[in-house]
């Protein structure tokens, strides 16, 4: 088989929902490329993506492996993601009077759901070429997704935890 061969082999195997999943992080990323003011749903609209799709791969670990083990990775990770935002949060995000979001431009958001995605992606085609290594591979999709999705949507709840706290009137 040559290399076209591979990628048609591949191509030809991959869901549509990936496609439609790779669409929508695509249009997420370039909308962070330029400041914006977006609602709750919407800051939320990248987190949940990762989170559902690292919860699809949870259902789908449990019933070939382990469902405590697929569910302890996905929670431990979202945790870890969660957490490393105080080492380093990059991206930034206030609170506007209105109770939206003023997400400030940049490209990390996009970086991010494209490496994860293409690594996301070559786990599945390794699972697809190699069935050994599914639960290596399986593993490694929840925790990078769990990770992602506890990372994203930080920045938010920590502006608006914040401004409720400047808001609160002190006893």
């Amino acid at each position: 088989m040559t290399a076209a061969d591979y990628v048609g082999l591949v191509l030809a195997n991959t869901p549509w929902w990936a496609f439609a999943l790779l669409a929508l992080l695509v249009v997420l990323g370039i909308r962070r490329l330029r400041t914006r003011v977006r609602g709750l749903a919407m800051a939320f609209a990248a987190p949940v993506a990762f989170g559902v799709w690292g919860l699809f791969n949870v259902a789908a670990y449990s019933q070939a492996q382990s469902a405590v083990v697929g569910l302890s990775t996905f929670l431990l990770m979202f945790a870890a993601g969660w957490a490393s935002t105080w080492l380093y949060m990059g991206e930034k995000a206030d609170l506007t009077d209105d109770g939206r979001f003023l997400f400030h431009a940049t490209p990390e958001p996009l970086i991010t759901y494209m490496t994860v995605f293409a690594i996301r992606f070559g786990l599945e085609v390794w699972k697809g070429f190699e069935p050994g290594a599914a639960p290596l591979a399986g593993g490694f999709a929840i925790g990078l997704s769990a990770f992602v999705a506890g990372r994203t949507p930080a920045g938010p709840s920590r502006s608006s935890s914040c401004a409720a706290r400047r808001r609160s009137p002190e006893a």
